[in-house]
This record gives structure tokens, sequence and C-alpha cells, in this order.
């Protein structure tokens, strides 16, 4: 892995933290989590602070929902413009359901962030406040 980043930083040069900033999912270490912070449904809505999904750490917070404890492993097989991790989180609690363990799946493009649930359905895609 070392001599791969080698590799793109001798091509790219000072180029690497421009790309990495607007690929995040191309620029990944396949063992890299998914970026971090605030996300909405549309760019309107990061301005107006409406915030529907937060990222921190290991802690995911939906409006009536959140997961503690989160650990990520990378999943393969995506498109090249994509990165995506099953997510084992220790404790989720919400309005609905008992809390407990929960294990889901976030699919990164680009600066985009979805969530894919164990019984099939797909968050909308959500944007990235801030970029």
């Amino acid at each position: 892995m070392n001599s791969i980043m080698t590799l793109i930083r001798s091509l790219f040069g000072a180029a690497l933290p421009l790309l990495a900033g607007t690929l995040p999912a191309l620029a990944a270490a396949p063992d890299a989590r998914p970026i971090g912070g605030r996300y909405a449904l549309h760019r309107e809505a990061c301005a107006a602070n409406d915030i529907f999904l937060t990222l921190k750490g290991d802690r995911l917070d939906l409006p009536v929902f959140s997961c503690t404890g989160l650990a990520f492993k990378p999943r393969t097989g995506g498109s090249g413009d994509s990165a995506s991790w099953a997510v084992s989180a220790k404790r989720c609690e919400g309005e609905e359901g008992k809390p407990g363990p929960q294990k889901f799946a976030i699919e990164m493009r680009g600066t985009s962030m979805r969530i894919l649930w164990p019984n099939g359905d797909k968050s909308a895609l959500l944007i990235r406040c801030g970029q």
C-alpha cells in the first residue's frame, strides 16, 4: 500500500491534496473511514442548517435515531467512484424498537453519502455540508 501511495504522490505531487479533497472516495485508502461531518438532503438545507445526518468519530445521529460505538469495515465490489463500508454499531436507539446493536452499510460517492439498511432500504442521497 505504501508503494502505491508513493507512486501516486510522485505522479500528482502538489495536486494530491486537491484530489483528496474533491474525490475522497477515489483517494481514500482501503481501510479509510467514511468522511465525517454534517449531511443534508440538498445544498439549500445545508444553508438553512437543516441537517439530516451527523457522522462524528464513532457516532451517527439522525433526527429520530442514533448509534454509538461504530466500527467500519471496507466493502469491495463498488464502482470506481464510490467506496462503501459495513458498519457495526454497539448501540443504536430511536423512537421505534429496542435499543441494541445494529449493522448497516454506508456508501460514499464523492462528498455524498447513503445509508444501506439490512432490510434492503436505502436512505436518500445526502450531501455533505460545508463543501
